[in-house]
């Protein structure tokens, strides 16, 4: 095979052989139709959800109600009880379903759909996570047991340690069935994620961006060490904006500073906003799960970090030679683009994320024309730190160090060696947060300039 075959050459040869599964084909689409921007990329993945719902989320706008089964529990009789909701407003397509808002007894929520036999299509080529793995795990199960175990293992997600107490990740609360369709029952929140605010716009100090930089590493903690999950869909659309009055703000005190408490000056905008994580049911996988997984996992393509864009490419560039140029026949086992996914994939995330508020939206990567400029924007791109507060800016760069030994290194440089040992990386960045939180106590002036 030609080195000089492009990325675009690869999927195309690909996909006229008919190398790989549908569903793997059509995430590789959406990244060969675009342009490489998160904006164009992120269209295309909620057209590959409405694909998928079709017909049912047009039957969902003309009925405007919503009834499935609660597996949350049962009525006084055994039967499990039946909730309505009556649609309000439709939000948008999520990673693998649309989402509503509704209301259940004149209570607002939002309310999440998933087609569960094509999760459990999706789930047995590309590996168990999220909502599907649950499903695919209880296959063997009689329909009862599974509907039963679920319910308990989804509801079961409430705050429960030290950093839950937080409440920084979305609460669930009820999920349900009906026919083949699966529904989760949310908290519904504002609808502005942190990519759509731009701090400086809100008199933000450092104080403020540390506040808020708090919240989301408060859940990545949740999640990483509460839940022994990863979230690999991390993006500025995964931190939805909260209202709180200031006397109900968290956390008060530091984690691992304690027993000081955060330091936030009256009038400041991180007392009257929070940001709080969701969309982790999609994607997730469990941390204690070394398997590699398939391309169901890639929440967006943007913000995979450089080494799985690297595996990526190796293994595209394989199976071109293999099936394409080769012409090698395909077996009974169709191939499947497999990914190591672990920590360091939320972190860089996180860190892309980061870089975009703290940035005024300002895209990393600038505006690459082709997926051949996008690929080589994440491996070659020097990233522009200088807009940064200097007191920030080291973390920020270490979370986007392209080697991901490297990366590693710099995020636990500095930190206690317990907390070495112990090897999250979530928690590494909460404890730097607070020191420079704490650094800024009684600082008022803004430290974000003008980009």
């Amino acid at each position: 095979m030609a080195e000089k075959t492009s990325i675009l050459q690869l999927i195309e040869g690909l996909r006229r052989a008919d190398v790989y599964d549908k569903y793997s084909t059509l995430k590789l689409d959406i990244l060969a139709a675009s342009t490489g921007t998160a904006t164009d990329i992120g269209q295309k993945e909620r057209d590959l959800t409405r694909q998928i719902f079709g017909d049912y989320i047009d039957k969902i706008h003309k009925q405007g109600t919503i009834t499935f089964s609660s597996l949350s529990g049962s009525d006084i009789g055994g039967t499990r009880s039946r909730i309505s909701c009556n649609i309000n407003s439709f939000l948008g397509l999520g990673n693998m379903g649309p989402v509503y808002a509704v209301t259940v007894d004149d209570r607002p929520f939002a309310l999440k759909i998933y087609a569960a036999t094509k999760l459990r299509e999706i789930m047995g080529v590309h590996g168990k996570f999220g909502l599907g793995g649950i499903l695919h795990d209880m296959e063997s199960r009689d329909r009862p047991a599974l509907l039963s175990d679920l319910g308990k293992r989804v509801l079961a997600k409430k705050p429960k340690g030290v950093y839950a107490r937080c409440r920084r990740m979305v609460k669930v609360h009820d999920v349900g069935i009906e026919g083949d369709f699966m529904f989760v029952l949310m908290d519904l929140l504002e609808v502005d994620p942190i990519g759509k605010l731009d701090p400086a716009k809100l008199g933000g100090s450092l104080v403020d961006v540390v506040s808020w930089a708090v919240d989301c590493c408060v859940a990545l903690c949740h999640l990483h060490v509460e839940e022994g999950r990863l979230h690999l869909n991390i993006r500025p659309e995964a931190f939805i904006r909260h209202a709180v009055k200031d006397d109900a703000r968290q956390p008060k005190f530091c984690f691992f500073h304690y027993p000081k408490k955060f330091y936030r000056p009256e009038g400041s905008p991180c007392l009257e906003t929070e940001f709080i994580m969701v969309d982790h049911l999609d994607t997730s996988v469990d941390l204690s799960d070394r398997s590699p997984k398939g391309l169901a996992t890639v929440g967006s393509w943007p913000f995979l970090p450089p080494e799985q864009i690297l595996l990526l490419l190796k293994t595209l560039r394989t199976h071109y030679d293999l099936y394409v140029e080769k012409r090698t026949a395909l077996g009974e086992d169709t191939p499947v683009i497999k990914l190591k996914r672990s920590q360091m994939d939320d972190i860089w995330a996180l860190g892309l994320t980061f870089y975009q508020f703290l940035c005024g939206g300002k895209n990393p990567f600038g505006q690459p024309k082709t997926l051949a400029d996008m690929v080589n924007s994440i491996l070659l791109t020097k990233f522009d730190f200088s807009p940064l507060d200097p007191r920030i800016r080291d973390l920020i760069s270490s979370m986007l160090e392209k080697d991901p030994m490297k990366r590693f290194q710099r995020i636990l440089d500095g930190c206690p060696e317990k907390m070495k040992s112990r090897k999250v990386l979530a928690e590494a960045l909460l404890y730097k947060l607070e020191a420079i939180g704490l650094q800024c106590e009684g600082e008022a002036t803004s430290a974000l300039p003008e980009v």
